[in-house]
């Protein structure tokens, strides 16, 4: 069953929110100097800020943030602005024609693992789709997730596999893997646990 995403913003339940951006996305950010520009979509977006951090340390021209959640919006869009981000509510899977090719940069982090695995084959369509042609997707994919309370078949959130991220993305022929690493920063808790992928869309 789809978690309600909304409820659980409207109760405090977001054991997934950390407050502060993902410490991998940082660490790129900072080994990877004035890379990112043009536009930029981040899909399951939450409160913003990976988006702020984005706005922050790129020259990005515009960093759009969309969730599910219109609590998790409301609350994004109620924070300072740092850079040209905005937030929408919108579902990944059932976006408008506008976002269709619009960007060149799509930052994932916690929307794949959030999302039933059987949706992981259209989440591989869908930001294909989104991305502008030779557009790169960016990433860090939470591998391992479970603990002694939460196991496998249990999620959100699912855990992956390099494997699998291999098969459903460069296996497609819709990107070409540039980069794959473990990151030397992480939430705490999630050391060694994660995934870096920079990706490019190719023609599938």
């Amino acid at each position: 069953m789809t978690p309600d995403w909304d409820q659980h913003y409207q109760n405090g339940h977001t054991p997934w929110e950390k407050g502060s951006p993902a410490p991998p996305l940082l660490e790129w950010l900072e080994e990877n100097p004035d890379t990112i520009s043009g536009s930029m979509l981040v899909p399951g977006c939450g409160l913003g800020h990976d988006s702020r951090a984005l706005g922050k340390r790129t020259a990005a021209e515009s960093i759009v943030g969309i969730d599910i959640s219109p609590t998790a919006v409301a609350k994004a869009d109620s924070i300072e602005k740092i850079g040209p981000e905005t937030y929408h509510v919108a579902d990944l899977f059932n976006l408008s024609s506008e976002h269709t090719s619009a960007y060149d940069w799509i930052w994932e982090h916690t929307c794949f693992c959030a999302i039933d695995p059987g949706l992981r084959g259209d989440y591989v369509d869908a930001v294909w789709k989104c991305l502008k042609p030779g557009g790169t997707l960016l990433a860090v994919f939470y591998l391992d997730p479970y603990d002694e309370e939460h196991g496998p078949g249990q999620g959100p959130p699912h855990g992956s596999s390099v494997y699998e991220l291999k098969t459903r993305l460069a296996h497609s022929g819709k990107f070409r893997i540039d980069d794959l690493y473990v990151p030397k920063r992480s939430y705490a808790g999630r050391e060694g646990r994660e995934t870096v992928a920079r990706m490019t869309k190719l023609d599938a």
